[in-house]
């Protein structure tokens, strides 16, 4: 059986939503993220977590045993994701729903189908502290599409080849054509599935290579780590002496999938120590309650003075203790959310295996 977990990636994981998390918290308490040029830490770590799950599903999805019926392999999968995925999703939009936080009511049912990005599309506005539900969608979008194309495929290896490199072509000029026909570039581009798509092709492109050479992969990840920051910064430059709007949000952007790309094969083929940043117990355990630390903290954030007072702690006006007590609430929550709902669910997952 091919190994299909990697503990370190977690750790991964952990460094991927915190820098999502301190993004989202210079936006609210600080300064805005008008310094993208300086580096996007949100987009670099929106960017890992697709790279990720378009290795991880595309790795699940090539290792179903070829005897098994297509029918059993696809409601298997499904199962397992709707497992890891939904409970907390809806019991969060639940709760975000009865409080009418944010504003969300003015999303409809648009978050319940996993639509809120075509929602944050379609009225080109940020749905407050509930914006970032908008990877969520894409990666459920994702989920709907991707096993079919794979259980279908997964014999035809230079087709799939191909097919991921094309996937990756055409989601590049989809962000050349909207910044072309003057949609914006936050939020519509931001958040459209197409325009996103190269980050997850990119992952399945990983899970098919490391299938047929795993060590030939393992030599792309230094090059790409600094191809992906030298190509950024080149085309940084050329929007900032030349005007190139187009070519930075399209191809730049497509540097910090490369990027992202090679930080996942610099962790994958990493060494066992515990001393190395991604091989110790904290940040691994953290990495596996990382989907309730994306999916809780935006919120914490933009309501820390409610949350603060509420534990009669003083709000005061330190940034580095709000900081400080914001990540303290998130993990907690996080932890409390993973013990009691998420472990025990998980563990139907082996109902469903392949």
């Amino acid at each position: 059986m091919p190994k299909l977990y990697f503990k370190h990636l977690d750790s991964l994981r952990f460094y991927a939503v915190f820098l999502v998390i301190f993004a989202h918290i210079f936006q609210i308490w600080t300064w805005q993220e008008n310094t993208v040029l300086l580096f996007p830490m949100g987009s670099l770590g929106v960017m890992i977590f697709f790279v990720l799950s378009g290795f991880l599903i595309t790795k699940i999805l090539l290792a179903i045993d070829e005897n098994e019926p297509f029918q059993v392999s696809f409601k298997n999968f499904y199962a397992r994701r709707s497992l890891r995925i939904f409970p907390i999703y809806y019991l969060y939009l639940l709760i975000i729903f009865i409080f009418n936080l944010e504003n969300i009511h003015q999303a409809g049912l648009m978050p319940w189908a996993y639509l809120t990005n075509i929602y944050i599309f379609n009225n080109d506005t940020w749905l407050n502290a509930n914006s970032h539900l908008w990877t969520l969608s894409i990666e459920e979008q994702f989920y709907i599409i991707w096993p079919f194309l794979i259980l279908t495929l997964k014999n035809n290896y230079r087709f799939l080849l191909g097919l991921f490199a094309t996937i990756i072509a055409i989601s590049i000029a989809s962000r050349v054509y909207l910044t072309l026909e003057n949609y914006s570039i936050s939020p519509q581009i931001e958040v459209f599935t197409l325009a996103n798509l190269d980050s997850l092709a990119l992952g399945g492109l990983f899970a098919l290579l490391y299938q047929k050479n795993s060590k030939r992969l393992k030599t792309y990840a230094l090059p790409m780590i600094a191809g992906g920051i030298l190509g950024y910064y080149i085309f940084a430059w050329m929007k900032i002496m030349f005007g190139w709007q187009v070519l930075f949000w399209s191809v730049g952007k497509f540097f910090i999938v490369i990027f992202a790309g090679g930080l996942v094969l610099f962790a994958l083929f990493s060494k066992t120590n515990k001393q190395n940043i991604l091989h110790n117990k904290i940040t691994i355990h953290l990495g596996k309650i990382s989907y309730g630390l994306y999916l809780y903290h935006n919120i914490i954030v933009a309501h820390y003075d409610k949350i603060a007072n509420f534990f009669f702690i003083p709000v005061g006006d330190s940034i580095v203790v709000k900081i400080i007590l914001s990540l303290f609430f998130t993990i907690g929550i996080a932890q409390i959310s993973f013990v009691i709902i998420e472990k025990p669910l998980l563990k139907l997952k082996a109902k469903f295996a392949s």
